[in-house]
């Protein structure tokens, strides 16, 4: 699942009929003799694995997945406050701005690494690359193995206020690996997005969400999270 170049198809079409060319030719030439014979299993499967053998940088990059990923925030935050502006009281807008929508960004957080975030910088200040928008698509986006942690951030100012968190899995997953990866998710939002208050702060102790990524392929995935809905579609 992912980009493979012309280049790439041609190495390993000619990698793949050199293997079976080895192959037929061991099977079709007999080595007479008692030592010979011996030396042929030994030799076959020697040339056949240095010659045969996958690359280890050809494996590391097949797993890496590019995608365009959407994401759209609800209307206001979950107790009801706007998510620019002051915030509610009893769940109502008292001072509506000219455009309550949220700036989104979004940072992948990959196990015991800082988290790589989507910004658009302007006068040394990092912003949004949507600013004042309930949806917000990042053509593009490079996710490394899975599974991987992903953070929705509506961008402020003074401090960025969390959308979602969640964690995207692949068809197996290795013991530990959700864990360590929840771990890296608490770590980068207290970097990105530490809370104002206790409720706040509490929220992000939460267990993250584990998401299968084949459920999120697609503009009609069942993707929801608290306060937000996001898809990915395959570049």
């Amino acid at each position: 699942s992912r980009v493979v170049y012309g280049s790439e198809i041609r190495t390993m079409d000619s990698r793949q009929r050199w293997c079976e060319f080895l192959i037929h030719d061991t099977r079709r030439y007999s080595m007479h003799g008692p030592f010979r014979a011996s030396l042929k299993p030994l030799f076959c499967a020697a040339l056949l694995a240095l010659t045969c053998g996958e690359p280890a940088v050809a494996q590391q990059s097949a797993q890496e997945l590019i995608v365009n990923l959407s994401v759209t925030a609800d209307p206001v935050k979950a107790n009801g406050s706007p998510w620019d502006g002051y915030p509610a009281v009893g769940r109502r807008v008292v001072v509506p701005e000219t455009s309550n929508a949220p700036d989104i960004t979004v940072c992948v957080v990959r196990m015991a690494a800082a988290p790589e975030c989507v910004w658009r910088t302007e006068r040394r200040k990092r912003l949004s690359h949507c600013p004042d928008a309930e949806t917000c698509t990042i053509p593009g986006m490079r996710l490394p193995v899975l599974p991987v942690g992903l953070i929705f951030l509506d961008v402020d100012l003074i401090r960025h206020d969390l959308i979602d968190f969640v964690i995207l899995t692949g068809d197996k997953i290795e013991p530990g690996d959700v864990e360590k990866i929840e771990a890296s998710l608490r770590v980068a939002m207290m970097s990105l997005t530490p809370g104002g208050t206790p409720r706040d702060r509490q929220r992000r102790q939460r267990k993250a969400r584990v998401l299968p990524i084949s459920l999120c392929m697609g503009e009609n995935a069942k993707c929801d999270l608290s306060q937000s809905r996001f898809w990915l579609e395959k570049r």
